[in-house]
């Protein structure tokens, strides 16, 4: 799930080929904003959040900076403005977090100021955004597979 590997690979003296997806694909999913970014422009659905109606045409412009950053929350003005439009409870998340860190749970505005702070503080440097909870999924994952064919 390295990107780095097909590109240092392909700087080889031999030229090795990667089998498996080309970095840019790794890159763009192995993000958990973008990645959803990405299934919501293919009309896959997901949950409300803070990306929610924002589209992509990845195959022809990748990602484009500014949809990123209109699906994220870079204060708490925001992810209590978002938790809003989304409807409690909610997840905030740092898109670089994972294995616990940089996750709360949040179930109403009171509570947004402290766990967006301890989101930022866990995973500093990360991009921020907001979910909407799924009470009763444990957890919800998707691998997909494809080299540059596809």
């Amino acid at each position: 799930e390295n990107p780095k590997l097909p590109d240092a690979l392909a700087q080889t003296a031999s030229k090795i080929v990667w089998i498996g997806p080309p970095s840019s694909a790794m890159r763009a999913l192995g993000d958990k904003i973008g990645s959803t970014l990405i299934a919501q422009s293919a009309d896959v659905p997901c949950m409300p959040w803070s990306g929610s109606g924002i589209t992509v045409d990845y195959a022809r412009t990748g990602i484009p900076t500014e949809a990123y950053n209109r699906a994220c929350v870079r204060t708490a003005q925001q992810c209590a403005e978002a938790a809003e439009r989304i409807g409690y409870p909610v997840m905030i998340k740092a898109s670089e977090g994972g294995g616990g860190k940089g996750i709360r749970k949040v179930e109403s505005r009171d509570e947004i100021e402290i766990a967006f702070s301890q989101v930022r503080g866990e995973v500093p440097g990360s991009p921020v955004f907001l979910m909407k909870l799924a009470p009763r999924c444990r957890h919800l994952e998707v691998q997909l597979l494809a080299d540059e064919w596809g």
